[in-house]
């Protein structure tokens, strides 16, 4: 059953349109400009006719009518239309290859689907090289951009903006020293909101 992600396309590099540098797209992806770098998908990538990509390409499955000069790695399904060229190494289960089109590379169909990231894994390492099995066999790059509001820099950052140590000009004017004529009561309150360290763990 065809996945319902591949049927809306939730990026588009349209013509004219011009990309320089690393793509990570959760679902489908359409190229229909230039691209130069690294793509990684996880559901479907289309390269239309007017398609021009200069990098190399990880995706569940792809449609490819424009020009790839890169290897292209796919998970389930590899279809290259009419006119469409690929200068690159290919692995795919699964290949379908339409009249007028072009492979220039190393070519892998191994058609057992239940094989394929062992498979990948392996035509990855001996064709991509090191900088290949890092991007396209390592964690998906899109997963480490965290929200700023709970990634650990900013928690680390917001405790210590917060704690006693991070404020001792604040601490230091909220003590019994800094005001000798405070109440008992009052210290005590100050105690209790963390002005001094009884009690409290900076």
């Amino acid at each position: 059953m065809p996945d319902p992600k591949d049927s809306l396309v939730n990026s588009l590099v349209g013509a004219g349109s011009a990309v320089d540098g690393d793509i990570d797209v959760e679902g489908m992806l359409r190229i229909d400009g230039d691209v130069r770098g690294s793509i990684r998908v996880t559901g479907k990538l289309v390269v239309g006719a007017a398609g021009r990509v200069q990098a190399s390409i990880r995706a569940r499955s792809a449609i490819i009518g424009g020009l790839v000069k890169g290897d292209v790695y796919v998970s389930e399904q590899l279809r290259l239309l009419t006119g469409g060229v690929i200068v690159g190494s290919v692995f795919a289960p699964r290949m379908e290859v339409e009249d007028g089109t072009v492979i220039h590379g190393y070519v892998a169909v191994n058609g057992a689907a239940g094989a394929t990231e062992a498979g990948l894994r392996s035509f990855v390492e001996n064709h991509g090289g090191d900088r290949a099995a890092s991007r396209f066999l390592g964690r998906f790059r899109a997963d480490s951009f965290a929200s700023p509001a709970t990634s650990p820099a900013a928690s680390t950052a917001a405790s210590t903006a917060a704690s006693p140590a991070a404020s001792p000009a604040a601490s230091t004017a909220a003590s019994p020293a800094a005001t000798p004529s405070a109440s008992p009561t009052s210290n005590a309150a100050t105690n209790n909101l963390g002005g001094t360290p009884d009690g409290v763990q900076a």
